[in-house]
């Protein structure tokens, strides 16, 4: 064999060895950039999963406040037409007395059906009247009812005293364990009384109260299927309003 001469097997490694190397790189390019893709097409579809869980959420809250807002716009219409046929106050003071007791008895998780019956029997839906001894507003509330329960506001604004009046009802509600009957008793006399005594001033009220409510629920399934048929089952904290 000569000196310095390349086998010919040598040789066309040596002439592959770059085309191979280019289709090595070729592939590895491939693969990096399929990796790639894969990775960031698994970042969007998780991306768009979250997306579309937090659209998901969005929708399931928003089908809860307008099934929410459909309730209480057909509560507000019971009660509206209920004062409309029970009062003599003007169709606007109506809708404002409407919507100020449903207010009160969302804040406070009553039976809002229970507040209209409080008010009818005490001031027959005027909002500013005044008690035969200063007691003032839908549901007639006493000036040290009224400081007891407020930390602020005016006793001579009938809201305020519509809040005192709903504060002092849920108070005694968890005082007499529930007991709307004895509740309102307490309303109507003052609790701090033996329970026989309670009852026995306290009865001609819960009967004017158990009258009108009678009145309100009387042909109405929702209010007896939601609130319950009678005082008695449907005053105490944590109504659907809860």
């Amino acid at each position: 064999m000569m000196k310095g001469k390349i086998p010919k097997t040598d040789g066309l490694r040596m002439q592959l060895f770059p085309t191979i190397l280019s289709f090595c790189l070729i592939i590895f390019v491939g693969l990096f950039c399929f990796a790639s893709y894969i990775m960031n097409t698994e970042k969007k579809l998780h991306s768009m999963a979250e997306r579309m869980e937090a659209v998901e959420n969005a929708l399931t809250q928003l089908t809860t406040e307008l099934e929410m807002v459909h309730e209480v716009f057909y509560e507000a219409q019971k009660i509206r037409d209920h004062i409309k046929a029970r009062s003599k106050i003007s169709a606007p003071q109506a809708t404002e007395v409407t919507y100020a007791l449903l207010h009160c008895a969302y804040q406070n998780k009553l039976n809002p059906f229970i507040l209209l019956a409080i008010a009818e029997t005490e001031s027959s839906f005027y909002p500013y009247a005044v008690g035969a001894v200063g007691e003032r507003g839908l549901v007639q509330v006493c000036y040290g009812t009224f400081k007891m329960m407020m930390k602020e506001g005016s006793f001579y604004h009938w809201r305020d005293t519509l809040q005192a009046g709903a504060k002092y009802l849920v108070y005694l509600l968890r005082r007499f364990n529930g007991n709307t009957s004895l509740a309102l008793a307490g309303y109507n006399a003052g609790p701090n009384r033996t329970l026989e005594r309670l009852k026995q001033i306290g009865a001609p009220y819960v009967k004017k109260v158990e009258a009108n409510y009678a009145r309100i629920v009387r042909n109405n399934d929702y209010v007896r299927l939601v609130y319950g048929p009678g005082v008695t089952a449907s005053g105490s904290v944590g109504t659907s309003w809860a």
